[in-house]
């Protein structure tokens, strides 16, 4: 599995919360990789960033925005 971030420049929660993400996927022996959301086509782009995907095969198994931590690990007690 694999938790895929989408940032934008300047964006300074998804620079705050990014180790955050970082750590808890290292925590939970998950891949972990971000994307910068100007270099995806407009009708691609979030609405709002952070976002996040969670991958497992090459399938999205969830997605959700926000820093919020309780969050990040609802969905991964969930889907783990």
């Amino acid at each position: 599995m694999e938790i895929v971030m989408i940032k934008k420049k300047g964006c300074m929660p998804c620079k705050e919360f990014e180790p955050v993400v970082k750590k808890t996927a290292e925590e939970n022996s998950l891949g972990f990789r971000t994307i910068m959301g100007e270099d995806m086509p407009e009708n691609l782009q979030p609405p709002y960033y952070p976002f996040f995907y969670l991958y497992k095969n090459k399938s999205v198994l969830e997605s959700w925005g926000g820093t919020s931590e309780k969050k990040l690990l609802s969905v991964l007690k969930r889907k783990l």
